[in-house]
């Protein structure tokens, strides 16, 4: 009798553990790195019991600081794919440790979210149906969530390593070694953040990388390097003095370029915080000689 009843407590711990996990799992997302697709971010609809997110690719967006964060319009179904056509719907916004939020005076089939802040955003629905005389109102034990993801506003951090190089050379000598730049670390803002999902690093998300020089402090026409790594060797033969800035943009989602908020650029800095300054000395020509001053 003892072994049999240490046997059902312990089938009955185990079980109640799985299925704290599942729901747990369902309550918080759980993005796999590098980040490069919304699979990897975990994204999209998920069904009440369902332990896996049918992915949108719509479910990420660009945060837009004029705008204070994107809008987006969820809407519901009209019936529950059963014959039972929903009088009214409750809405929720779920935060990470399951609790739901009710969104005030949201009753429709469309929610239209603006101003949201960097990172995951978790939003649930039920439906509800009245009685004929409208004196009952049932609500759907069975809900659907929404996990949505706002892409973090990146900051680029840079290194110089001179190799044991001057701040220039020759515009023939580029060094056997030349001076390296590089892309060090990625930092996501999430500090508008309130919903406490655990959010990926900046360093988790896969991004494309464009190298590029300014002439003698100007701005305007910036030389692209070509380079599309996360590190750049300098080989400037062109004479003049060049700073440089690397941007970044996510590849989770990409855009055409109509957007200049989506693209995070970092200046390259020197050792004593200012922007790096190499020099290219051009050569020279040869010298003439002249004839002058003669005595015989």
């Amino acid at each position: 009798m003892k072994t049999f009843s240490k046997f059902f407590f312990t089938t009955f711990l185990v079980t109640l553990l799985l299925s704290s996990y599942q729901n747990y799992s369902q309550t918080v997302p759980a993005p796999q790195v590098p980040i490069s697709t919304p699979t990897d971010l975990d994204v999209g609809t998920i069904d009440s019991g369902a332990a896996t997110v049918t992915v949108m690719d719509e479910a990420v967006l660009f945060y837009n600081p004029a705008t204070s964060g994107p809008s987006i319009t969820l809407t519901a179904s009209v019936d529950d794919g059963e014959g039972n056509v929903f009088d009214s719907y409750q809405w929720y916004l779920v935060t990470a440790d399951g609790t739901e939020n009710t969104v005030t005076g949201q009753t429709t089939a469309n929610l239209t979210l603006s101003g949201l802040a960097p990172g995951y955003h978790k939003y649930r629905i039920y439906g509800l149906l009245d009685n004929e005389g409208g004196t009952v109102t049932c609500q759907s034990e069975e809900y659907q969530d929404i996990i949505l993801f706002v892409l973090p506003p990146l900051e680029v951090e840079t290194t110089v390593n001179l190799n044991g190089n001057p701040l220039g050379y020759c515009a023939n000598d580029i060094p056997d070694v030349p001076i390296n730049l590089s892309v060090t670390n990625l930092t996501a803002d999430y500090s508008a953040s309130t919903n406490g999902y655990e959010n990926p690093l900046g360093n988790d998300f896969e991004v494309t990388y464009s190298w590029f020089a300014v002439l003698e402090g100007g701005t305007a026409n910036p030389i692209d390097l070509g380079t599309t790594t996360d590190n750049y060797d300098i080989s400037i033969t062109d004479a003049g003095s060049y700073t440089f800035y690397v941007e970044v943009e996510y590849v989770v989602k990409t855009d055409d370029g109509s957007r200049d908020y989506i693209t995070y650029a970092g200046d390259v800095i020197d050792g004593s915080g200012d922007p790096l300054e190499i020099t290219v000395t051009p050569i020279p020509g040869a010298p003439t000689i002249t004839i002058g001053g003669i005595t015989d």
